[in-house]
């Protein structure tokens, strides 16, 4: 099971992951189920992740390369409506 926690607090967010793979009774490993992408000033991104771990480095993958490429729309150049 994972665990990804987000909490507001007065001072902004605390944010936290467990690093706990399992591929069997045997087979336990880790790997960091917080990315953290630099970004613009303007705005701080962070992925919490749970599922499918190939998925998940498939996602952060290539989250990462769009904004190394500048492709048009990417995590610097989104747009925040809210």
């Amino acid at each position: 099971m994972t665990y990804c926690i987000a909490v507001s607090v007065d001072e902004g967010l605390v944010l936290v992951s467990d690093s706990r793979t399992n591929a069997g009774i045997d087979s336990v490993s880790t790997y960091g189920k917080m990315h953290v992408f630099a970004t613009h000033p303007d705005r701080k991104l962070v992925l919490l992740n749970a599922g499918n771990l190939a998925t998940t480095q498939a996602v952060a993958e290539q989250l990462r390369r769009d904004k190394h490429e500048n492709v048009p729309i990417n995590l610097n150049t989104v747009c925040k409506n809210f």
